[in-house]
């Protein structure tokens, strides 16, 4: 089973994803940011919209001729994995940036996505980035809508960075579980209760 973090930079996906990974039989699979660390480093008069620029054009050029490279490398790494594990392993992925990527990967009949909404976030974001979250958002839209996937394998939350202490939580969602919480600590305990009454057999969501 894979559990994908989704959603825009500095919405808190890899302290989310490095958390899960702390749960025992848990994996984390960076599945991105190898491929940002094989380019250049910044140089020390370089203006920083022009070396993200140079970066996207490269990456842009790197995906044209490999395509496949980043749901290769998440497989690659599951197997690697299960090569080497006693039990089978919950693989937390995070950095699916790419609708492309992430409807290769999402098994309909295993599989998690979780969706991170920082209500507070100010970082500043390329069109493609608040498209790919929209697009994957919308492809578990008409999954749901078909009836294939269940509304407890999709979770959205809606929280703040860092927040409140508070163990309040508000449930909605018709066709996913959506929760709003008052901190990304609240995301994490929330999540994991989830995630446990969840591999027990007949869960239901609680909230």
């Amino acid at each position: 089973m894979k559990i994908f973090v989704v959603g825009m930079p500095k919405s808190g996906r890899t302290t989310v994803s490095k958390a899960l990974s702390q749960i025992a039989g848990y994996r984390r699979i960076d599945a991105s940011s190898w491929v940002k660390d094989s380019f250049r480093d910044q140089l020390a008069d370089e203006h920083d919209q022009q070396y993200h620029d140079e970066l996207h054009i490269w990456l842009t050029n790197r995906m044209k001729n490999h395509p496949n490279m980043i749901a290769d490398n998440v497989r690659e790494s599951i197997a690697a994995y299960n090569r080497h594990a006693e039990d089978d392993c919950i693989f937390v992925v995070d950095g699916i940036v790419s609708p492309r990527d992430f409807t290769n990967l999402f098994d309909i009949n295993k599989d998690i996505v979780v969706f991170l909404n920082r209500t507070n976030n100010q970082e500043e974001y390329k069109d493609y980035e608040s498209i790919g979250v929209s697009v994957m958002r919308d492809y578990c839209f008409w999954l749901s809508s078909a009836d294939l996937i269940e509304k407890n394998r999709w979770f959205e939350y809606n929280f703040t960075i860092p927040g409140d202490d508070s163990n309040y939580v508000k449930n909605l969602g018709h066709k996913n579980s959506v929760f709003i919480v008052r901190s990304i600590s609240k995301v994490i305990s929330h999540l994991k209760d989830q995630l446990t009454h969840l591999q027990r057999p007949h869960a239901a969501i609680q909230s």
